[in-house]
């Protein structure tokens, strides 16, 4: 991986062969930043998509071998147990350019992955969802009418 910086943040440029949430959670662990949203395109293969279903509690997971364009990759970087949580929402598209969606638990990069990364200055908490099986934000603000 490759990264330039810049006043807003960071540019990465994620190599063939790379897992792009290891690269993400790597990158922050070394430039010590304690959380950040990021946005990306690129291409991938080896991709494990999801649907989080209510009715199951859980995440349906559906797994693509081939070649596909990375359209939009949109997420956050938080700290989950002490480590960065790379949480990423994905728009794909298959040789027909038809396109399909959701949350993104990984894949390797084919192509390149372009990733502007936005760091925060406070350092954002997941823990286990009370009621529902996922990493939710742990924010200690709540909205009062």
């Amino acid at each position: 991986m490759r990264f330039a910086d810049y006043s807003k943040g960071y540019v990465l440029k994620i190599e063939p062969g790379e897992e792009l949430h290891e690269m993400l959670s790597a990158f922050v662990l070394q430039k010590r930043i304690p959380s950040a949203f990021f946005q990306g395109i690129g291409g991938v293969t080896n991709v494990e998509l999801g649907y989080f279903n209510r009715t199951k509690n859980k995440y349906d997971k559906h797994f693509y071998d081939g070649d596909y364009e990375l359209i939009n990759a949109s997420g956050n970087i938080s700290d989950f147990d002490g480590k960065p949580f790379v949480h990423t929402h994905a728009v794909l598209s298959d040789e027909k350019c038809q396109t399909f969606a959701g949350h993104f638990f990984k894949g390797t990069v084919s192509i390149t992955a372009e990733i502007f990364l936005f760091p925060l200055d406070i350092s954002l908490i997941r823990k286990p969802g009370e009621k529902l099986h996922f990493k939710e934000l742990d924010l200690p603000h709540r909205f009062v009418k």
